[in-house]
């Protein structure tokens, strides 16, 4: 006896299941699009919240995308879209800013280009082929720096007078040679009081002169000439030390800029070298031509830094070892010198240092700055 074969469809029941996966996933991609279309009206209900204008720009420098804030400051329209940030910005310091950006980046101030009481922060960062641009309005911190500025200059003006006066009388006293032993010590450390006190005052007067000071007097920098004063300057301060120092110059090239301030920055940099060096060490000062413009640069073979100190050195009156920052004399205000005097060149203070092994202070100067010795107009 023969079993009957029996046949089974199986077709239409596969395209049911795959009928079935194909719905089931247009289910979950909608779902996730109206999901992320809620995510995109929030985010961009956010942005348009801010008080701070927020646009974004494409690959071409055109508009793309501003909420209401930056509507108000620029005056956009809608058929504004496309067009460039520098119709609506016309401002020096922002499109050299947007041209050099570098990241990351502590954005640029300017003044309004409407109100000339009004100050901005413009702070850019690219993601892509995009760019994401945040204007912030920092008028009343403007004015509160500039407040501060003013009460330090005009309380280091007002100390100079009686100061003076002050170690004048000290001196002329402390030099008559009848006075009783019991008193020459105490007219001895209100001496050594005053004159730190004086070199307070000096340093904070120098700081708000480069502060305020808007323009200087600028020209060519012979660097060759002023890294040999500076030098020879220190030679004479490095007697009481006995330290070895070396000057090496590789380019004759110099410097567009203020030559006195310069000055007393690299000789900062130099003096701290010497203080903060253990007798008898080693000092580098240099001067180099690098690709991109020049490096100055001191070495030295001293303490060292620890790295948790590093980054707030150039704040005023910082101290890594407070102790040791009066017995040498400093004020606290010889980097926030140098930090101010750099800005006014376009770089920074770089400081590589390692506990017991020494420090290297350097600045790179960029090529914009640099002059050439035989084209020095």
């Amino acid at each position: 006896m023969l079993t009957p074969k029996v046949s089974v469809e199986t077709k239409p029941m596969q395209q049911d299941n795959v009928q079935k996966d194909n719905v089931q996933k247009d289910n979950q991609e909608q779902v996730s699009t109206q999901n992320s279309t809620k995510q995109l009206k929030k985010i961009s209900s956010a942005l348009g919240a801010l008080r701070d204008a927020v646009i974004l720009l494409n690959d071409d420098d055109g508009l793309e995308w501003w909420n209401q804030a930056a509507q108000d400051l620029l005056l956009l329209q809608s058929v504004d879209q496309g067009k460039s940030i520098f119709d609506f910005i016309d401002v020096p310091e922002f499109r050299q800013y947007y041209q050099t950006m570098t990241i990351p980046n502590d954005g640029v101030h300017i003044a309004s280009w409407r109100d000339p009481n009004r100050y901005l922060k413009c702070e850019l960062t690219p993601f892509g082929d995009e760019k994401l641009l945040i204007i912030y309005d920092v008028t009343r911190l403007h004015h509160l720096e500039q407040m501060r500025r003013d009460f330090v200059a005009n309380v280091s003006h007002e100390l100079r007078t009686p100061l003076t006066v002050l170690m004048g009388y000290l001196e002329n006293f402390s030099d008559q040679p009848d006075m009783p032993p019991q008193w020459r010590r105490g007219f001895e450390l209100m001496t050594q009081q005053t004159a730190r006190m004086n070199r307070v005052v000096n340093d904070l007067l120098l700081l708000s002169r480069i502060e305020i000071e808007e323009t200087h007097e600028l020209h060519y920098i012979d660097m060759t000439k002023l890294l040999t004063h500076v030098y020879d300057d220190a030679q004479a301060y490095n007697q009481e030390y006995g330290h070895t120092l070396h000057l090496q110059i590789d380019t004759y090239d110099g410097l567009y800029g203020s030559e006195m301030y310069l000055n007393s920055a690299l000789s900062n940099l130099v003096v701290n070298a010497i203080k903060y060096t253990p007798k008898a060490g080693n000092i580098v000062i240099s001067w180099t031509k690098t690709s991109d413009g020049c490096q100055f640069a001191v070495t030295d073979d001293g303490l060292g830094i620890a790295p948790e100190h590093v980054a707030r050195l150039t704040e005023r009156f910082y101290r890594v070892d407070s102790g040791r920052s009066r017995a040498t004399g400093g004020t606290g205000l010889g980097l926030a010198i140098v930090k101010h005097v750099l800005y006014q060149y376009d770089t920074t203070l770089q400081i590589e240092s390692v506990e017991g092994q020494g420090s290297t202070f350097s600045a790179n100067f960029p090529a914009d700055h640099v002059r050439a010795a035989a084209n020095n107009e």
